[in-house]
């Protein structure tokens, strides 16, 4: 059962997206056609680089991560019998008595478990990445957010260093509210990804609770609310997509996680602590990463009340607050529509998979 749960989850997982690429290609195209690069243009504005750099980063890392487990528990088993006669681990059914079926069963050992790692690490590399980009997105939508009335000086003709002078803490206040995008007050030439032009630029002198920004802070509110509905719509396809799939991932770890502890509270392997280590690294991926997509999102209430709300008119106001009412709820990522993917989540995996092997281990001693 240990051994034949992987190779059906690779099996399912590389079926499952040569079955739906459609809606794969869909989800991709959605995200660059609909995804901002810049933030408002505001006091202080960013753009999706440095989430870009991460997600590309992880990518890389993980799959170099999950080529080594691979290796590890493809090779050491043959090397220790080579090295040190060891006994050939139970997956070798054949007869090794001869360099040429060492050789075969490498090779053998070798592809399968790179597509094992392959099809279920790069399921891992793919929430990841996506999720990372999301969170870049909040970042932004956040960003600007935060910055509609500044949005609307600056598009009113207010010069950006008039605006520094007078509010240059706030790029301190901002430190600590983005995740994977950092926000910086230099003045930017984009309003999202539409050239600004600069040269009407003249005004030094404002008054930040004047009416006449009052239309300028309604329409970068409505594109504000623009950018959320596109985060929303990402984020419910991309649930869709992955929901079967990390239903698979969550029952096959949990009794996966079972099987190795048992296996290994009955003889002690460095192998196997290894893979089992492993398994519990990827489950913790799809948990964390869902579990920032959760705060992030609560965060874009924070941001809406800390958008200068109270140097704006009735219709501002309004407009806000049905910002405020479409992010009463956190976004979540659920395996099934049912279980949602959090730090939660892996603790319950753990304990339920603790469970299961307590009962296996008082069975067999009956």
């Amino acid at each position: 059962m240990a051994d034949g749960l992987p190779v059906i989850v690779a099996l399912f997982i590389v079926a499952y997206f040569a079955t739906h690429k459609t809606e794969l290609y869909d989800l991709v195209n959605y995200m660059n056609t609909m995804f901002k690069w810049h933030s408002a243009h505001g006091l202080t504005n960013m753009t999706m680089s440095q989430s870009y750099k991460t997600a590309k980063t992880f990518a890389y890392l993980y799959t170099a991560c999950t080529l080594f487990s691979v290796a590890t528990y493809a090779l050491l088993p043959v090397i220790a019998y080579l090295l040190f006669g060891k006994p050939l681990e139970h997956w070798i059914y054949m007869d090794a008595t001869n360099n040429f079926s060492l050789v075969l069963i490498l090779l053998r050992q070798c592809m399968s478990q790179a597509f094992v790692g392959l099809a279920i690490g790069q399921l891992g590399v793919f929430f990841a990445c996506h999720s990372i980009l999301l969170c870049g997105q909040i970042d932004l939508l956040c960003c600007s957010l935060r910055n509609v009335r500044f949005t609307a000086l600056l598009l009113k003709g207010v010069q950006h260093g008039t605006l520094v002078k007078q509010y240059c803490g706030i790029e301190q206040e901002e430190r600590h509210n983005y995740l994977y995008n950092k926000s910086e007050m230099v003045e930017s030439h984009y309003h999202y990804d539409e050239k600004v032009n600069i040269k009407f630029k003249t005004t030094n002198q404002f008054d930040i609770y004047s009416s006449e920004y009052e239309e300028a802070t309604c329409s970068a509110l409505r594109e504000c609310a623009a950018v959320a509905r596109v985060i929303k719509l990402y984020k419910d396809r991309f649930e869709s997509f992955v929901s079967p799939l990390l239903v698979l991932r969550v029952v096959q770890v949990t009794l996966y996680l079972c099987t190795l502890l048992y296996t290994t509270s009955e003889k002690f392997d460095m192998v196997t602590v290894e893979y089992l280590a492993a398994v519990v690294l990827d489950m913790f991926i799809y948990c964390y990463f869902g579990n920032q997509i959760t705060l992030q999102s609560d965060r874009v209430s924070s941001s809406a009340y800390h958008s200068g709300w109270y140097c704006c008119g009735k219709r501002g106001r309004c407009l806000l607050l049905n910002v405020l009412l479409s992010h009463h709820r956190s976004e979540v990522v659920r395996a099934g529509n049912f279980l949602p993917m959090d730090l939660h989540t892996f603790l319950k995996i753990l304990k339920t998979s603790f469970s299961y092997y307590t009962l296996l281990v008082n069975v067999n001693e009956k």
